[in-house]
């Protein structure tokens, strides 16, 4: 049975927008480190330090030591509110970018000193209250938008695009001008089917937000589904250009766009050149394995006369990266219809790319 792999490829283009955050430390992440004081100049101990993404559902916590320290890695670049809670209320609270690249984002809470200043402006400044309201809506209105990126990806997940949709176009009635869920929003009119919008939201991402890869990935992927095929290939080598460092999932979702609109031979170059970047994606193995069972030279009956050059190869090196992996029993089956006998790892590789 053919393998169509729309719903992994929908993984790695949410993946390409939204990178979740990791607990350990790596090249292309940061870390928040601080000291907070309190309002007698002492260090706060025990005082919980939260870190949200504000492009998306992600927490992390850590308390302060006793000397009022805190300190977590692993961060990916990107938006971050960061928030101080003593006993559970909010004494502090603050908006930081991330870049990642090993930067280590400082920070000093003092608490007596903020105390002081507080007081100080409300003596001096009458509209400290109007202030704070304004301060206080846009918390709201920014748990707001969490609220509703939480529930659109929750929803796409769930195969329900039509409720992730209504999440995203809330999002952008509080936000109208952010780039991020225009792609997003195009994303989930793909998976609804209605394709004209979802190029007209992804064409509005890239407006607001020219250089960034995943909006051309977004775009040129919708574009090869409503057979724009030239177009959509320029946008997401574009992507692959603009975004090295993601150059494997942007040729791998390129080549699965492909194979899904019956381009196998065009497919197998993109996986190809998914694995000269990345030789441990896994995925990317099997997926050029059955790109070239597709594009092989056919009988007369329905099975290939013979295989293409290098599909028992890329079968059997996915079973010795990911011999446990989604695509492991269907690679055997290729396998033995090829009349090769599976070569699997004895035992799991960990650095492997085998979870799309």
């Amino acid at each position: 049975m053919p393998i169509r792999p729309s719903r992994m490829l929908w993984l790695f283009l949410l993946a390409a927008v939204c990178s979740l955050g990791l607990a350990a430390q790596s090249p292309q992440t940061g870390a928040f480190r601080g000291t907070v004081v309190d309002e007698e100049g002492k260090p706060l101990v025990g005082a919980t330090v939260l870190f949200n993404r504000l492009d998306y559902e992600f927490e992390r916590q850590v308390q302060t030591d006793e000397q009022g320290r805190f300190f977590h890695g692993g961060f990916h670049p990107g938006p971050y509110r960061i928030t101080l809670l003593r006993d559970g209320q909010v004494v502090w609270t603050t908006q930081a970018h991330m870049p990642g690249n090993g930067v280590v984002h400082e920070f000093t809470v003092d608490l007596k000193q903020l105390k002081e200043e507080a007081e100080q402006r409300a003596r001096l400044d009458p509209e400290l209250e109007r202030r704070r309201d304004a301060e206080r809506e846009r918390e709201a209105r920014a748990e707001e938008l969490r609220r509703h990126y939480g529930l659109a990806t929750r929803y796409l997940q769930e195969d329900r695009a039509q409720d992730a949709i209504e999440e995203f176009r809330a999002a952008l009635e509080l936000e109208p001008n952010n780039p991020t869920t225009h792609s997003l929003l195009g994303l989930a009119y793909g998976e609804a089917g209605r394709l004209e919008e979802a190029i007209a939201s992804c064409r509005r991402a890239l407006e607001l937000e020219p250089h960034e890869a995943a909006h051309y990935n977004n775009l040129g992927t919708i574009l090869i589904r409503t057979g724009q095929v030239q177009e959509g290939v320029r946008h997401i080598e574009q992507a692959a250009r603009l975004d090295a460092d993601r150059a494997a999932t942007y040729h791998f979702n390129l080549g699965a766009a492909l194979l899904n609109a019956g381009r196998a031979r065009d497919a197998a170059g993109h996986f190809r050149q998914a694995l000269r970047s990345d030789p441990t994606f896994a995925a990317a193995h099997f997926f050029l394995g059955v790109a070239l069972v597709r594009s092989a030279p056919r009988a007369s009956g329905a099975e290939p006369a013979r295989a293409a050059p290098g599909t028992v190869e890329a079968f059997q090196r996915y079973l010795q990266l990911a011999p446990d992996g989604p695509y492991a029993e269907k690679a055997r089956e290729y396998l033995k219809e090829l009349g090769a006998r599976p070569q699997e790892a004895p035992a799991r590789v960990s650095s492997a790319r085998d979870d799309h």
